[in-house]
């Protein structure tokens, strides 16, 4: 369980939420949750395994204020909850308590996320035909085929297309 949540990343079931801007998605979609939700859920994550109980939510959610904010509480754990969708069952409200955050979380560095296999395929395949091409223009560098390969790869500034693509390597 994580106890206290800084910087990066929480996931939990099929979602990731950043703590630092409440931010909450599914996968690469993201998941519409308006401030004291996003608050909220984060308060939750970060007590993750406790019950929080109202009392706590009113005083971390709205501070100072003397107007008991329970409407205001069962529609944000209600915004959560449809949030969540399918992870909803990870909210539990525990009568005449509060609310407990259940479920194995995990605790990522920011901006670290696994790549999908698509985009791991795709990544090792290009970096292989990079590499086959280069290695071609090196070895056969003395043929006409090679000598254009090696021109190409070798010295982008010779390379028509690199220049017509990336108009900052023009010869000089």
């Amino acid at each position: 369980m994580i106890r206290r949540v800084e910087r990066g990343v929480v996931r939990f079931g099929s979602h990731i939420l950043d703590p630092g801007t409440g931010s909450l998605r599914q996968g690469r979609r993201g998941c519409a949750l308006q401030s004291q939700p996003a608050q909220l859920l984060v308060f939750l994550v970060e007590r993750a395994g406790e019950i929080v109980t109202r009392d706590e939510i009113r005083r971390r959610l709205w501070p100072g204020s003397v107007v008991p904010n329970d409407q205001n509480i069962n529609f944000a754990i209600r915004q959560i909850r449809l949030a969540l969708g399918a992870d909803a069952c990870m909210i539990q409200t525990i009568p005449r308590h509060g609310y407990r955050l259940v479920g194995l979380l995990r605790s990522d560095p920011v901006g670290v996320f696994p790549a999908s296999p698509l985009a791991m395929s795709v990544a090792v395949s290009l970096v292989l035909a990079l590499s086959v091409g280069f290695g071609i223009g090196i070895i056969m560098r003395d043929g006409p085929t090679g000598q254009f390969v090696y021109d190409h790869l070798v010295h982008p500034d010779r390379c028509p297309y690199i220049r017509m693509l990336l108009p900052t390597h023009r010869n000089s």
